[in-house]
């Protein structure tokens, strides 16, 4: 009496250890095992390999989704074969980084994947209290949560090397969407998440913007000597309030001061109400998009399409790159970032 198990559920993703089969039984035979990519045009075989009873073998070929089909035979008879469906299962997705902007990104296609498939999705990502109201569809668990009764797992996270088994782009290339689009195998079409649909509408007494200086990584930040304080002159020089929201502490001149470590729904609050947002390549620029926040966004480091498209003046001294990098030699110029304020709030009045 033999058994066979077919395992979709990737735990470590850089190795992409699904799926598998594993062959149990009380007497020693041996397997072939074919691993197949469900492709339009036929079968692609990727994988064959001998497997004993007692033994489990792996595909080791993608963590990220894949049309598997996978045959057992046995002295050249076929004795099982399973179809990979996700369709009325247990799905469990990971957002595998830590920022902001990633979480933020690539979470609207979480719910497209739930909707594609027709499936319960079980998500981890670091900021589930910004997005639990916003999809009620999708249960959300804490980072590291493991889950054993799921029928396949996936993990979307930002590559830079060259391990496709992970995931199928490089992200320094890509815009930042991709990522997920990709993994998940989804048409790249931008999807704001629409965060602002748990806040409020506050009105003030005079008209504010928010602004932050910093990123996750130093070199992603506007490297002009003076540039922010001369954009702050600006502003409050046609009356507005600038309201700095960065985490990290500031030592910007007349402005109102709100750095600190404060909830992500409290700051997703004040950039909802402020007349626009203006920072570099971070997480708070996509929480401005993600609340429906106009956003001025600086990066002469990162390519025009690596960040969002809509509802945003880019900025870049470097609009010709056609990937992330940080030794550019050209810098925007304070005088261009006022010009385009000048232009936005023309096309408002």
């Amino acid at each position: 009496m033999i058994y066979i198990k077919f395992n979709y559920k990737t735990t470590l993703p850089k190795e992409a250890n699904a799926p598998s089969v594993t062959i149990g039984g009380d007497l020693l035979f041996e397997f072939d095992v074919n691993f197949y990519i469900r492709k339009q045009e036929g079968l692609q075989k990727i994988k064959s390999v001998k497997c004993k009873t007692g033994e489990t073998v792996y595909s080791n070929f993608t963590q990220w989704y894949t049309n598997w089909y996978i045959t057992v035979h046995y002295n050249g008879e076929l004795i099982a074969e399973n179809v990979f469906n996700p369709e009325n299962r247990v799905v469990f997705i990971k957002l595998d980084g830590h920022a902001l902007g990633d979480n933020i990104a690539w979470v609207p296609y979480i719910e497209e994947f739930r909707k594609q498939h027709n499936c319960t999705v079980i998500c981890s990502t670091f900021y589930n209290d910004l997005f639990k109201n916003i999809y009620p569809n999708i249960l959300f668990v804490a980072p590291n949560t493991n889950i054993d009764n799921v029928y396949t797992q996936y993990y979307v996270g930002a590559s830079n090397d060259s391990n496709q088994k992970y995931s199928p782009v490089i992200v320094d290339y890509i815009p930042l969407q991709q990522v997920a689009s990709s993994i998940l195998q989804l048409p790249l079409v931008e999807i704001r998440p629409e965060l602002e649909n748990q806040l409020q509408n506050i009105k003030y007494n005079k008209k504010y913007v928010c602004i932050s200086e910093f990123a996750s990584h130093e070199k992603k930040q506007w490297k002009y000597d003076g540039g922010w304080q001369q954009v702050v002159d600006y502003l409050n020089s046609i009356d507005y309030d600038v309201i700095v929201i960065s985490k990290e502490p500031t030592e910007l001149k007349n402005i109102i001061n709100l750095t600190c470590d404060s909830p992500i729904l409290s700051r997703a609050q004040t950039l909802k109400n402020a007349e626009f947002f203006m920072g570099v390549s971070s997480g708070l620029s996509w929480l401005s998009w993600g609340v429906g926040t106009h956003t001025f966004l600086i990066s002469d480091v990162t390519q025009m399409n690596h960040e969002f498209q809509s509802n945003v003046t880019r900025i870049s001294a470097n609009p010709d790159l056609t990937s992330v990098n940080y030794n550019v030699l050209n810098i925007t110029k304070p005088e261009v970032v006022i010009e385009s304020i000048k232009k936005y709030l023309e096309t408002k009045s």
